[in-house]
């Protein structure tokens, strides 16, 4: 059975307990029941609300569980739209499947309200797009002000808002404008584009009536009607800095805190950020092709491809960096040498001066 059903199925004995005069007399003890059968009804139609819009989403794989205190967002990270296109600042990191399932899914609080005090995230996540992909703040790990380390401002954002981060993982820093493009601009008005880590959701440039959306002084949403979400609060996306939100205004679940442990470094970021143009990613077909990330380069440059200190030259021109997860047979030897790993991509940078063939593993 459902969790939504199972769940569902103990709302409704509740109410029938909770209201059955046999049970107990009292009005006052009645009050006070109806009061906990309505906060559990209000969490079951949050959980619809999360579960309806990822079913909603056309660019990517998501699924939705939900127990009595959140709805677990599970899915691998990867968008089915383009990714990578059109970034200009780059660390050549490329997106590779992530384990966003079981027990690491993104818990996303069911019954959110506002909170006495506000959080403000530094770096990681933030939210969950509805097709799974995670949502930052506009700031490099570093952090970052209007002016300084915005990775919008920096070109190192594609054409989706997205991009690769330092665990080889995709995700978007500001409004995810190729998720949104597979439903009317009018939809988002009073669909989700996401859930953020307090519960509360993340809707399109406008109210729920139309209009642009207003942002208070404090994280950057408000307190507005909505539809399909949950009541109290709710954040929306603009194309000006923080371009999601400023602070989270409920309280976030453990995940906000504990967001490091769902993610596994694969390799050393190749370089630090530099300009590039042209930049394309070409997904393989099947499993034995390569995804293909190409760019062009001004210049030489260098470039760490094996996770040591050791530096590589690579051309100028036109570059690319080939990879493929190894499966089967391949995997099993590559997990020979790799004790306590479980998965592995095969990595080529021919443009490279040498060790133009590398395998990681996590």
């Amino acid at each position: 059975m459902k969790d939504s059903k199972k769940i569902n199925i103990i709302i409704l004995i509740t109410v029938l307990f909770f209201n059955c005069n046999v049970f107990n007399k009292s009005k006052d003890n009645n009050n006070q029941k109806n009061i906990i059968a309505l906060v559990l009804l209000s969490s079951t139609s949050n959980c619809g609300y999360v579960q309806n819009s990822v079913g909603a989403s056309k660019f990517g794989t998501a699924t939705v569980t939900c127990d009595s205190t959140y709805a677990y967002i599970a899915s691998t990270g990867i968008a089915t739209h383009t990714m990578m296109n059109g970034i200009t600042g780059t660390n050549l990191q490329v997106p590779i499947p992530q384990s966003f399932t079981g027990t690491n899914a993104w818990k996303i609080p069911l019954s959110p309200a506002i909170a006495s005090s506000t959080t403000t995230p530094s770096t990681g996540p933030i939210g969950i797009a509805i097709n799974g992909v995670p949502l930052y703040n506009p700031c490099k790990q570093e952090g970052c002000t209007s002016t300084s380390g915005d990775t919008k401002a920096l070109g190192e954002l594609d054409i989706c808002n997205g991009h690769a981060g330092r665990s080889d993982d995709y995700h978007y820093h500001a409004a995810p404008t190729c998720l949104m493009a597979g439903q009317s601009s009018s939809y988002w008005d009073t669909h989700p584009i996401g859930w953020l880590l307090d519960g509360f959701a993340l809707y399109g440039y406008n109210d729920a009536d139309g209009t642009v959306a207003t942002r208070d002084s404090v994280c950057g949403g408000n307190t507005k009607t909505v539809v399909n979400g949950p009541t109290g609060y709710s954040y929306h996306v603009t194309d000006t800095f923080p371009y999601i939100l400023s602070c989270l205004r409920g309280s976030p679940s453990p995940d906000f805190a504990g967001q490091a442990a769902k993610f596994t470094n694969l390799r050393t970021p190749p370089v630090t950020p530099f300009t590039v143009s042209s930049m394309t990613l070409t997904l393989a077909s099947d499993t034995t092709s390569y995804n293909v990330l190409q760019f062009t380069a001004s210049s030489t440059f260098l470039s760490t491809v094996d996770n040591s200190a050791a530096s590589i030259t690579n051309s100028a021109g036109v570059n690319q960096i080939k990879y493929r997860q190894l499966t089967g047979t391949e995997l099993t030897t590559a997990l020979a040498s790799n004790s306590g790993k479980t998965s592995c991509w095969q990595f080529l940078f021919p443009n490279a001066s040498s060790s133009t063939d590398k395998t990681f593993c996590r």
